[in-house]
C-alpha cells in the first residue's frame, strides 16, 4: 500500500545528500549541500510555509516524490513560472514531481498533487502552477515533468508561458481554486 508522507525538517536538516533515490540527479533539492544558498532556503521555505513536498513510499521502498515552493521562492532559484500575477503570494510552484518507470500507473502522482491540493486549502494558497511536457509521457524529456496526472485533477495550460525556455513542448500548467470551473476538479 502506497503512502504519502510530508517531507520533513528532519529529512531536510539530517537526511539531505545521505537519502540517494534514483532519480536524485534531476531533483533540485539533492546535493543541497554543497549549494548552501539552496540548503539554507529549503529549511526558510519550511519554516515559512510548513513543508516543502512529500515522499511516497511502499513498504520501505520510496516510489516518489514531490518538492513545491512558493512561487517568490521558485523566481530566486530560477523554476519556470508564469507571469507575475497579484496572486504571487498565493501561489505555490511545484519544481519537481518523479515517480520511477516502474511504479507510474498506479496513481501515485496524481495522489502527490491531491496531497499538494490539500496542503494549499489549509495553508491559504489559492493557485498551484507547474512546469509541465505536454508530449505524452513516453515521447517527453526525462527531466521534465508530464501534464497527464495534472490534466484529469482541473489543472489547464497556460499558453503564454513556456515552461522551459529551450523546450518548446513545455508550458505552465495551473490550478486556481478562485476559478469556479475547476473547483470541484480535485475533490
Amino acid at each position: 500500500m502506497t503512502q504519502i508522507r510530508p517531507i520533513t525538517r528532519k529529512l531536510i536538516l539530517e537526511e539531505a545528500g545521505k537519502w540517494d533515490p534514483p532519480w536524485s540527479d534531476i531533483c533540485c533539492m539533492f546535493s543541497i549541500k554543497k549549494r548552501k544558498f539552496q540548503c539554507n532556503m529549503w529549511l526558510e521555505i519550511f519554516d515559512a510555509v510548513g513543508g516543502i513536498g512529500f515522499v511516497s513510499w511502499e513498504d520501505d521502498e520510496a516510489v516518489g516524490q514531490m518538492i513545491f515552493l512558493p512561487k517568490k521562492y521558485a523566481r530566486k532559484i530560477g523554476l519556470p513560472i508564469s507571469r507575475p500575477n497579484e496572486e504571487i503570494e498565493k501561489t505555490m510552484v511545484i519544481g519537481c514531481l518523479y515517480v520511477p518507470k516502474e511504479h507510474r500507473n498506479k496513481g501515485i502522482a496524481s495522489a502527490m498533487i491531491r496531497e499538494l491540493i490539500s496542503f494549499c486549502d489549509d495553508h491559504g494558497y489559492k493557485r498551484i502552477e507547474v512546469p509541465v511536457d505536454l508530449r505524452p509521457p513516453d515521447k517527453k524529456m526525462f527531466s521534465t515533468i508530464s501534464f497527464f496526472p495534472f490534466r484529469k485533477l482541473g489543472f489547464v495550460i497556460d499558453e503564454a508561458s513556456l515552461g522551459w525556455e529551450f523546450e518548446l513542448k513545455t508550458r505552465i500548467a495551473v490550478f486556481d481554486k478562485s476559478n469556479a470551473s475547476l473547483n470541484g476538479a480535485a475533490t
